[in-house]
């Protein structure tokens, strides 16, 4: 069993159901450090994106241990990722129509209290309109504790 901020206890349990629902983002972390802001591609920074570049909104169908789930990240010119709804980290260029991104979402109870978070880990192909990632995603609870990883695979959609 677990404390909440106010005491109560609660059951390990209630962090694994609320960390499984946010493994519905593209969650696939072999680190939990997150790489610098500003480590996007030079052009994108520069404002010229090009249809290989991540920067922008993509709606995303995840992946992992047989069903999926949909999310939406926003990659932003600078380096920067953002899970739509929460969550932040980085993006950079890896190659030609290739980037990485690694983001930290935080996982709260119902009643605002902090239960851990989902260490993200992703590398991805873009191709037209549409980009693959996969990787492994790590869950840690409120003490920093790894709960579980899994291996996520994600698709997402220009939006």
């Amino acid at each position: 069993m677990k404390r909440s901020a106010d005491g109560a206890r609660r059951p390990r349990s209630a962090v694994v159901v609320a960390a499984a629902v946010l493994a519905a983002v593209p969650m696939a972390g072999t680190s939990t450090a997150l790489t610098p802001a500003g480590t996007g591609d030079a052009a994108a920074r520069a404002g010229h994106t090009d249809a290989a570049s991540p920067v922008g909104r993509w709606a995303l169908k995840v992946s992992f241990e047989g069903r999926t789930y949909d999310s939406t990240v926003q990659f932003t010119p600078g380096g920067t990722a953002f899970i739509v709804g929460g969550g932040a980290g980085s993006w950079r260029r890896t190659g030609d129509g290739r980037f990485t991104f690694r983001i930290a979402e935080p996982v709260w109870g119902a009643q605002g209290d902090y239960l851990g978070r989902v260490s993200v880990d992703q590398s991805a192909r873009i191709t037209g309109d549409t980009f693959t990632s996969g990787g492994v995603s790590r869950q840690y609870d409120a003490d920093d504790v790894l709960v579980r990883s899994v291996r996520a695979q994600d698709t997402g959609t220009r939006s």
